[in-house]
């Protein structure tokens, strides 16, 4: 790293310093102060704001504040009608117990304030934590120095009622009414569970065995575990009601495949039967039959091989991967529901059918997620049957909560399956709305705007693009509950109840009860608008929160129709509000922000080929009217979507920008829409960006001649492209863009350890057909093979272990832009990815980026870096 960093490491180690002054102290900012320009040695005294809880009656709430420079991190609880408030400087986790209390833990001491009585205690060494539903316990675990936990209960005064150590793993019941372990202590092994009732009461499920316990969980009145011994693990199931503890052992039980074992794998957790009589679990393939790749052998590569070699390496191949089964308890009988030839499942919501397919039915393919069949399988029964021929969607299809059909995708429209019936539905044939992106941009199928959920009367309930419909499952009835396309407003449905978290192998219940009404968050895309309103039967939607604003993280108090919310634009840093009949403002980040000068923002609007598009154009701060300023335009997709996003100042992002940096240097910021037509980027993507700075121009305080244009990632790539066809920017800089679509195509992606194939049949590069179908579009867009037009000084930069956009592709275009003898400097970061993660490289990039343009825009210094043979 140059020295030119070094100047900015002073400020990380005084930013503690001033957060705590601007936590407790808010105003303490002069407000009659002379405004003044921000500088980069100031930008450590900005937060960003985290809500997160608000107590069960509305009185508390709690909310973060992260500091990017100095790591300072605060939790704060504050009153919703009070000054009261407590600070836990790098607090976490933080949770209220009714009204009385709030805790949370500090670096890795649990601190527990009594919200009523001021005090509070500290428990050092914590791990997590809990309160019962009954608010009279705290459990904590804490951590031990062998990988293990102790387990503490506290009453409401703090006193110690409960000790158990030796802990290996834990899960309490999602009531929060007790919370079982498995313990490890000389060699011996249990269960246990804790219930919280008016005192604690201790349970022993199993004790003194020989092979540790792991996967526990806890679902109404069941418990389920495994214990894993070497040769043969066993899962157990303990009913809390009966008293009575079941074993499934592979030997004893009826239908077990006899060259098959329970599963050890720890992440594959058992799924109770919503009636507790069943459980489902994963069985584990004959060792000797599982395909281990020895590192050290010869590769095989076919061409027909279903899956890559390096997916078989870094992912179990599906045929050999566990495999869903369930376990009758009372019968003690098992059924394997998947298998090698349909190794993937899912469940019914209800729990008495089971989907399976197999996910590499159809490859080798050329998409990013294969088509498969899928088949259903009675549970009772065992039969199976195909449902679904060649299901081409990325999302599984979505079952009702009564377990009785199942909803999807096909051909454009939304379909139901009766599983009694067995009979298929169209219900959405001939609707004048489309239920699927009408704006989509990319090759493919559009996807749906979604299902928002079931009715207990037969309905389900769909968005379109603004709208929610219920619709009845034979297709008959239909009717549209808001009245969202007329007035250009996006409705849905916010629902607050604190689910379990789901697995792909289970169906969330998604029940929508009209009865009951609806909460819907609102916006309207094309002013950035929003709020939240409600909906009833009786009245249809009734407003409560409407603004030219950014409303987001709404949260509900348990007991009361009260609501905390976010708001922000990007002049108005994140503010905590609480609406109860009307809004209030709780708290207000970054109140600092007033002594500075400040950039607002405004829409543009320019066509493109008789398309009307939209951009955001930012203004620089203390921007003076005529007056003729600098111009940078960073590019990626369409933008608009961030017109209300405030953004922190900020020299530390990992891909080098950020707007309020620019602003504050005397910078114009275009962010511009791009239209795309598929197979020709190259004219698209530069007649989109040029329109909007034609746009920008237009209104008169732009140097046309001082304009420079950024990407990161794909807008790296339209940016390099966009150079090869117009010297309209005076500079440009692209970071970890693909350059070569040709090498780009024939690429095997870190993600997926499938083919990239996808990203330019069906994805953002948007060829829209196979290298050998369109070639000529694969040369004639990829910038790599254009470089000699290039004109514009560019700076490019890549982590040198970047495989998602492989670094490859950086130094492809650095090779043909030096071969052609053009202007162009490359930065090449030593173990970073695709973005820079390091705060010494994010600065010392975020500096060079703005180095680079203050020398091409704003007739700046010419650093010594700039330089050829520089010597570092």
């Amino acid at each position: 790293m140059q020295a030119i960093n070094l100047k900015y490491y002073r400020f990380f180690t005084r930013a503690a310093c001033f957060i705590f002054v601007l936590v407790t102290c808010p105003f303490i900012w002069g407000q009659a102060e002379q405004k003044r320009m921000l500088s980069a040695k100031e930008y450590h005294l900005w937060s960003q704001l985290l809500p997160e809880k608000i107590s069960s009656d509305g009185n508390w709430v709690s909310y973060s504040l992260k500091y990017e420079y100095s790591g300072a991190d605060t939790l704060i609880a504050q009153q919703t009608k009070g000054n009261t408030k407590y600070v836990f400087p790098k607090g976490w986790e933080g949770k209220f117990n009714g009204e009385s209390e709030f805790a949370c833990i500090a670096n890795d001491t649990l601190v527990v304030q009594n919200l009523k009585t001021d005090k509070n205690y500290k428990r050092p060494d914590a791990f997590s934590f809990e309160f019962s539903a009954n608010n009279k316990f705290i459990a904590i675990f804490l951590k031990q120095n062998d990988n293990k936990f102790t387990l503490e209960i506290r009453n409401q005064k703090g006193n110690l009622v409960e000790q158990t150590a030796g802990i290996t793993s834990y899960c309490f019941d999602s009531l929060k009414n007790g919370v079982v372990y498995s313990t490890a202590n000389d060699n011996l092994y249990g269960i246990e569970m804790i219930f919280f009732k008016n005192s604690v009461e201790k349970k022993i499920v199993a004790s003194n065995h020989k092979a540790p316990f792991q996967n526990v969980i806890w679902k109404g009145n069941a418990i389920a575990f495994i214990e894993n011994n070497a040769q043969e693990p066993v899962l157990y199931s303990y009913s809390i009601t009966q008293d009575k503890l079941s074993a499934l052992e592979s030997k004893n039980a009826i239908g077990f495949p006899s060259n098959m074992r329970i599963s050890n794998v720890k992440n594959k957790i058992p799924i109770y039967s919503k009636d507790n009589t069943k459980l489902f679990f994963w069985m584990k393939e004959p060792s000797a039959k599982t395909e281990n790749i020895d590192s050290s052998t010869v590769e095989i590569w076919n061409s027909k091989d279903k899956l890559l070699y390096d997916f078989k390496k870094f992912l179990p191949y599906y045929k050999w991967a566990d495999k869903l089964a369930v376990w009758d308890i009372k019968e003690n009988k098992v059924l394997q529901i998947a298998d090698k030839d349909l190794p993937s499942a899912f469940l019914s919501a209800d729990h008495k059918h089971a989907f399976i397919f197999d996910p590499a039915a159809y490859e080798p393919q050329s998409q990013q997620h294969g088509a498969y069949d899928l088949y259903i399988v009675n549970l009772q029964s065992g039969n199976r049957e195909l449902i679904l021929k060649r299901y081409t969607f990325s999302e599984k299809p979505l079952g009702s909560p009564d377990g009785k059909y199942l909803c999807y995708v096909k051909d454009g429209n939304w379909w139901i399956y009766d599983l009694d019936k067995k009979r298929h539905t169209c219900i959405t044939l001939g609707m004048p709305n489309s239920f699927f992106e009408e704006d989509s941009n990319v090759p493919g199928e559009p996807e749906p705007y979604g299902i928002a959920g079931w009715t207990p009367c037969g309905e389900i309930i769909l968005y379109d693009r603004f709208d929610l419909w219920k619709i009845s499952l034979d297709g008959k009835e239909k009717k549209r509950l808001t009245k969202g396309r007329e007035i250009q407003k996006t409705f849905r449905i916010k629902n607050f109840n604190e689910e379990l978290l789901y697995g792909f192998s289970e169906t969330a219940p998604l029940s929508v009860d009209l009865k009951e009404g609806l909460f819907l968050t609102v916006i309207n895309k094309e002013t950035r608008e929003s709020g939240f309103s409600t909906w009833n039967l009786k009245s249809g939607v009734k407003e409560l929160v409407w603004e030219k604003k950014k409303i987001s993280e709404v949260n509900k108090a348990g007991k009361k129709n009260l609501y905390m919310y976010e708001d922000q634009d990007f002049a108005s840093p994140p503010r905590i509000m609480i609406w109860d009949g009307s809004a209030k403002e709780i708290m207000q980040s970054n109140p600092q922000q007033h002594q500075f000068y400040w950039s607002k923002n405004e829409r543009i609007d320019y066509t493109v080929k008789g398309i009307k598009t939209k951009g955001i154009l930012f203004y620089p701060a203390n921007y003076k009217a005529g007056l003729k300023y600098p111009m940078v335009v960073r590019i990626y997709e369409r933008q608009f979507s961030s017109f209300n996003d405030y953004a922190n100042p900020s020299m530390l992002e990992g891909d080098g920008f950020s707007v309020t940096n620019f602003t504050n240097q005397g910078y114009f910021v275009l962010y511009p829409d791009i239209n795309y037509e598929f197979g020709n980027l190259r004219e698209s993507v530069t007649n989109s960006v040029l329109a909007a700075v034609d746009a920008a121009v237009a209104k008169g305080d732009i140097d046309p001649g001082k304009i420079g244009l950024i990407g990161h990632s794909f807008g790296a790539y339209e940016v390099d492209l966009i150079i090869t066809q117009t010297d309209r920017f005076a500079a440009a800089v692209a970071g970890s863009a693909w350059t070569d679509l040709v090498s780009a195509y024939l690429y095997i992606g870190p993600s997926f350890y499938r083919p990239d194939f996808f990203r330019t049949e069906n994805h953002q590069l948007r060829i829209g057909k196979s290298l050998y179908e369109d070639m000529p579009s694969y040369l004639k867009n990829s910038p790599v093979l254009l470089a000699d037009a290039v004109k514009t000084p560019l700076l490019a930069w890549t982590g040198k272990e970047d495989r998602h956009v492989n670094a490859s592709q950086t130094m492809e275009f650095y090779l043909a832009l030096r071969r052609a003898n053009k202007e162009h400097t490359l930065l090449i970061y030593p173990g970073e990815e695709h973005t820079i993660d390091k705060k010494e490289n994010a600065l010392d990039l975020n500096l060079r980026v703005m180095q680079w343009f203050n020398y091409y825009l704003k007739n700046g210094e010419k650093k010594d870096w700039m330089q050829s043979d520089f010597n570092r």
